[in-house]
């Protein structure tokens, strides 16, 4: 049953909306104010929002402003008396789905919500969550995004280690821009080969190569008015570098074997894990090219570096994992989240949603407990498999693989990072 929630510092006059609304068939839920609202959002499925203008501790636009800023894309109403309404008008231009005068006619707000439930039904999942950030380093990163989100004329470069939520990043990104209503197309790098990575990026025409034998639409295509995020950059070959440099500067490009060039309109936010810096002067990667990327950087750090994130990222996780496996499992015990805490985490965030999912399902009552947990009684030495440095990246690899007996797919979950890119790092140091 879908949830509304009512925001209003009038506890006579909210209880009595929600007792109406309930009785009409409508879940509805209510709070006293802005910071109780953000506190039930964060924690339950809410599916549209009633809130008066003027509160006693803030108004409904600083709600509204919180929720845009953290990707809720859910209907919005504002309750207000007859002289905010010129202010009422002014929210509506801000993404208020509409204003009702007080007192409110309680037919009209029921078809109201109702046409805005069914609107919401007809477009789909338009509420996009995301983790709220506690430690300092991640606090800094989520204002930058806030920052940068709606400039899309800037390309944003994504840093950070393997397994750190970079897509994540860039899909927060996409939600909190201009483009949030068109496509975000990932493309993972690592593993286009080589030969094909023009196609894939750019499409190609009938007859172009051996095989082509029809047309193909490139993810360029695929992403245009929206959002192309191009993860692991640095893996493009100096062709495909040169493509995207003249695609990103002129705004339009030709498929291979295309004779006519293609308009583009894109947002670009690419990631890596890799020292381009190095890269370019390895002459590996276009200097002009990083410049172009790296116009506004960020860097994400390591979950190791972030311990206050930890336990409510893992019950973030929970709830997600919750609902996939239509489980009603409550939490960490007091030892599984020592435990959790203590942990260096090797592979960051990636490595946490696999702890998270498997103990979920393993779960044989309503708390986690260490029995459920798949990590070692005592953490792992900090950086001991981890690839940051990549003047030690060939030994850490090699360690890795005599940890697992050389079983490759134990190996990347050790290092933090995908098969295949475990796979690209052994052909790169000829370990295959």
């Amino acid at each position: 049953m879908e949830t509304v929630l009512i925001v209003e510092d009038d506890r006579v006059y909210a209880r009595a909306t929600t007792n109406w609304l309930v009785k009409n068939g409508i879940n509805a839920r209510y709070v006293l104010s802005v910071n109780n609202a953000k506190e039930f959002l964060d924690n339950h499925d809410v599916d549209l929002v009633l809130s008066d203008f003027r509160l006693d501790n803030g108004n409904g636009m600083e709600l509204l402003e919180w929720m845009n800023t953290h990707g809720y894309r859910i209907p919005f109403l504002i309750m207000t008396g007859y002289g905010d309404i010129p202010g009422a008008v002014e929210a509506v231009k801000k993404g208020v789905v509409d204003y009702l005068p007080k007192p409110v006619q309680t037919e009209k707000v029921l078809g109201i919500i109702r046409k805005a439930l069914e609107r919401k039904r007809r477009d789909g999942n338009t509420k996009q969550r995301f983790y709220t950030s506690k430690s300092p380093l991640a606090l800094r990163l989520q204002e930058h995004i806030r920052l940068v989100a709606p400039v899309d004329t800037l390309a944003v470069l994504i840093r950070g280690a393997s397994g750190t939520g970079k897509e994540y990043v860039a899909r927060q990104i996409h939600v909190l821009s201009g483009r949030s209503d068109a496509s975000f197309i990932a493309v993972d790098c690592g593993v286009l080969p080589k030969e094909l990575a023009a196609s894939e990026l750019f499409g190609h025409v009938k007859g172009a190569f051996t095989g082509a034998t029809e047309n193909k639409t490139g993810m360029f295509a695929a992403a245009n008015h929206g959002t192309l995020f191009l993860d692991e950059v640095g893996n493009l070959n100096a062709e495909v570098q040169r493509a995207l440099l003249r695609a990103l500067q002129e705004k339009r490009y030709r498929p291979v074997g295309g004779k006519e060039e293609i308009q583009t309109d894109i947002r670009l936010v690419a990631a890596t894990n890799e020292d381009l810096e190095k890269a370019i002067a390895e002459g590996r990667f276009r200097e002009d090219l990083f410049h172009r990327l790296n116009e506004f950087p960020l860097h994400v750090p390591l979950l190791a570096e972030c311990i206050e994130d930890i336990i409510p990222l893992a019950e973030f996780m929970l709830d997600a994992a919750n609902q996939e496996f239509s489980r009603k499992v409550k939490g960490f015990d007091r030892e599984v989240q020592k435990r959790l805490k203590s942990y260096s985490w090797p592979g960051n965030i990636r490595e946490l949603r696999m702890v998270v999912r498997r103990a979920t399902l393993l779960a044989k009552d309503d708390w986690i407990t260490t029995g459920e947990i798949d990590i070692p009684d005592k953490g792992r030495q900090p950086g001991e498999y981890s690839l940051n440095d990549e003047r030690t990246e060939r030994a850490t690899i090699l360690k890795a693989l005599e940890a697992t007996g050389n079983d490759r797919k134990a190996a990347a979950r050790l290092l933090g990072i995908s098969r295949s890119t475990l796979y690209l790092k052994l052909r790169k140091y000829r370990l295959d």
